[in-house]
C-alpha cells in the first residue's frame, strides 16, 4: 500500500497545472470548499499573477512602511497564466479525463469518500491510445480548512476523515495526496501548518479569561503533524509551472 502524500500549500493555479500535467485517469480531484469560492480564488491568483502586484518579499517594507511591490508579471507567473489560459490540445484533451467535486462540510467529504466508487463517475475514459502511465490519484484540496473553525477541529476529528480515505486508497490502490490552498498574499510553509496545535478530542474550546492567553485551548493538544504522522508521508513541494519539482 502506497502512503497518502501530504504535500506543500499550493495556490489554485499551481494545483490545477499540477493536476492537468501529471493527472492518470481516473484520478480525482476533491475541492473542500464550494464551487463558488474554490473560482473566486483561482481568479483572483491568476489576476494577481497577471497584474504581477503581489509584493516581491513577503513580510518585508520599503522604507516609507509600505510593501514594495513588483512593476510587472514575473517570467514564471506569465508562463503559469499562459498555460492554464491558452488551452494546448493536451490540456484539453486531460481535462475531459479529470474527475472534480466539491464538498463544503466534512460531513458532506465523510460520505463521498465512504461511498466512492470511480465506475460511478460519467467522466469518459481516454482512448488506450491516449492513456498515461502511472497510478490514478485522489487529491483532497483544502482538508484542514475544511475542518478548521467547526466542531470537527481537533486530532479526532481529522483522524476520523482521514482513515477514510486511507481505506479508499488502500481499496482502490490508488494515490492519495492532500494539498492544502494558500494564498499568494500569505504564503504558509508546510512546517508551519504541521507546529498548529489542536485538541485531541472533539469539543475542546478555546481557554477565555485574562488568566490565559487568547487563543489558549482549554483541553490537552498535539501538533497537526504528530496527529497525521501515522497516515501521511509529509513532502516539501516547489510549486512552479510544472506543479513540483519531484512526482509523488
Amino acid at each position: 500500500m502506497t502512503t497518502p502524500v501530504f504535500l506543500s500549500p499550493a495556490l489554485p493555479s499551481d494545483l490545477l497545472l499540477y493536476v492537468l500535467r501529471h493527472h492518470v485517469y481516473p484520478t480525482t480531484l476533491v475541492i473542500c470548499s464550494s464551487q463558488a469560492e474554490f473560482l473566486t480564488a483561482a481568479s483572483e491568483d491568476l489576476s494577481r499573477k497577471w497584474r504581477g502586484s503581489a509584493p516581491t518579499d513577503r513580510g518585508h517594507q520599503n522604507g516609507e512602511g509600505e510593501s514594495s511591490h513588483q512593476q510587472g508579471p514575473t517570467e514564471e507567473d506569465a508562463e503559469v497564466k499562459h498555460a492554464l489560459l491558452s488551452s494546448p490540445l493536451y490540456q484539453i484533451a486531460a481535462s475531459r479525463h479529470i474527475h472534480v467535486v466539491y464538498v463544503p462540510t466534512v460531513t458532506h467529504l465523510r460520505a463521498y469518500l465512504s461511498a466512492f466508487l470511480p465506475d460511478d463517475s460519467r467522466v469518459p475514459a481516454p482512448r488506450l491510445t491516449s492513456r498515461r502511465e502511472g497510478e490514478p490519484h485522489i487529491i483532497l484540496y483544502g482538508l484542514l480548512n475544511l475542518h478548521r473553525d467547526t466542531s470537527e477541529w481537533s486530532a479526532q476529528g481529522l483522524i476520523n476523515t482521514t482513515s477514510t480515505l486511507v481505506g479508499l486508497a488502500h481499496r482502490l490502490s490508488w494515490r492519495a495526496l492532500v494539498i492544502e490552498p494558500v494564498s499568494d498574499l500569505d504564503d504558509v510553509a508546510l512546517e508551519e501548518i504541521l507546529q498548529e496545535t489542536l485538541p485531541i478530542l472533539k469539543g475542546g474550546a478555546r481557554r477565555l479569561g485574562a488568566r490565559f492567553e487568547e487563543g489558549a485551548w482549554s483541553s490537552r493538544t498535539v501538533e497537526i503533524g504528530r496527529a497525521l504522522g501515522r497516515w501521511f508521508r509529509f513532502q516539501k513541494a516547489q510549486w512552479s509551472n510544472s506543479g513540483c519539482n519531484d512526482q509523488v
